[in-house]
């Protein structure tokens, strides 16, 4: 069969490319004939050249270049639906945060839109029309699906009347929804009227290595088997204390390249910096000691690779407690393995000594592993509805 993935494979961003070539690439490995739905979208690209530095964004297009098998490209809404409906047997939307909506009516946007203040990151959700994501178009021989989708915390109480309507008509027209945390499976069952039956799915990088193997000129070229990677804005003496207890410790501490920060950190032993491709950045996660910090991909590459990790979450605690929105406490909870996720202001006020020692405790790890080991085949049972449902339809 061939079957389209609809996704954010053009985000400047390692997650982003990453998911999409894992999705590709275990369709693919389930014999299908996968292709990327080439959907541009103007407004997130033109956002992503204000945030990421040219040389990185030349990273993310020879990514694309090198691995996708893109269809062409596709500007509307209309025209995906034209492509799909024309050349494909079935379509995924996802993974990543293709539910995300744009919520007019929250409180807090409201207040910040009378006060004057401009998001930098409204171009990643929608306000009015519905994006192709939700696949709002008619086409009764295309097989429908969603895998790992995410609604980023979209607060679905808040959307423009319009949209929920739109939108949950759009959902009640899937073949199969599967999302990646709570939070969505939320969203689907509200605006779909409790039509659409959402099932969980971890993220397709859990299944990267199943179905791809990384080149060997994507790997890094340093030994990080006795480094410490570092991605997230700590605090100065707080970061001092860490480095001198990973250095008691035996290792050394080196930063990890962020797109979003462009300045070195002069407290730790190196970096490994910008540019940098998607797959060096996995490959990195993969082969270090270990991960401290931010970035929710960041979180799943180690996990999927067997790598000790803390997340720490730049999400706000939520009336006094963990946002169960939010996507890195959902998989942190699900792999049981919440002693190691905290929001920033409760690792800030964390001992580094304590840090290390939920980094390495040996239980943690078992869950965590028990976790990533289950993952590919929870992925591939959900893309195999494709072939599932092009059957019970011959029949």
């Amino acid at each position: 069969m061939r079957i389209g993935v609809l996704t954010f494979h053009s985000s400047r961003n390692f997650g982003a490319n990453l998911q999409t070539l894992a999705t590709q690439e275990m369709l693919r490995k389930l014999g299908h004939e996968p292709v990327i739905v080439n959907y541009v979208d103007e407004a997130k690209l033109a956002a992503f050249e204000k945030l990421v530095p040219d040389a990185q964004i030349a990273e993310h297009d020879a990514f694309a270049d090198r691995y996708y098998n893109l269809s062409p490209a596709l500007t509307s809404t209309e025209a995906v639906a034209n492509y799909c409906r024309e050349n494909l047997d079935g379509v995924v939307t996802g993974s990543d945060a293709v539910f995300r909506l744009a919520t007019p009516y929250e409180p807090k946007r409201l207040a910040k839109k009378l006060l004057g203040k401009k998001n930098p990151f409204d171009a990643f959700s929608w306000d009015r029309d519905v994006p192709p994501f939700f696949l709002p178009f008619d086409a009764p021989n295309l097989i429908k699906g969603s895998i790992a989708a995410s609604s980023r915390g979209t607060s679905f109480y808040y959307l423009r009347p319009s949209m929920m309507r739109q939108v949950g008509a759009a959902l009640r027209d899937f073949d199969f929804v599967t999302v990646r945390d709570d939070w969505t499976a939320k969203l689907v069952r509200w605006l779909s009227m409790g039509a659409a039956t959402p099932h969980y799915s971890c993220d397709p990088v859990f299944g990267l290595n199943s179905a791809f193997t990384v080149p060997e000129d994507e790997k890094p070229t340093e030994d990080l088997s006795k480094t410490i990677l570092l991605t997230g804005s700590f605090d100065a003496d707080w970061t001092k204390r860490l480095v001198s207890v990973i250095h008691d410790r035996g290792y050394q501490a080196v930063t990890l390249a962020n797109p979003h920060e462009k300045e070195g950190n002069p407290l730790v032993d190196g970096e490994l910096g910008l540019p940098m491709s998607p797959l060096r950045w996995y490959s990195s996660l993969a082969s270090c000691a270990g991960f401290i910090g931010m970035r929710f991909h960041g979180y799943v590459s180690c996990l999927a690779n067997n790598t000790p990790v803390v997340t720490m979450d730049v999400a706000k605690p939520r009336f006094g407690h963990c946002d169960p929105r939010n996507p890195n406490y959902d998989l942190a909870r699900r792999a049981g393995i919440d002693g190691n996720y905290f929001v920033r202001r409760d690792l800030m006020q964390t001992a580094p000594e304590t840090v290390m020692d939920r980094l390495f405790d040996a239980d943690t790890q078992k869950k965590a592993d028990a976790f990533a080991a289950k993952a590919p085949d929870i992925l591939y049972g959900h893309l195999g509805r494709f072939e599932q449902i092009a059957q019970s339809r011959k029949g």
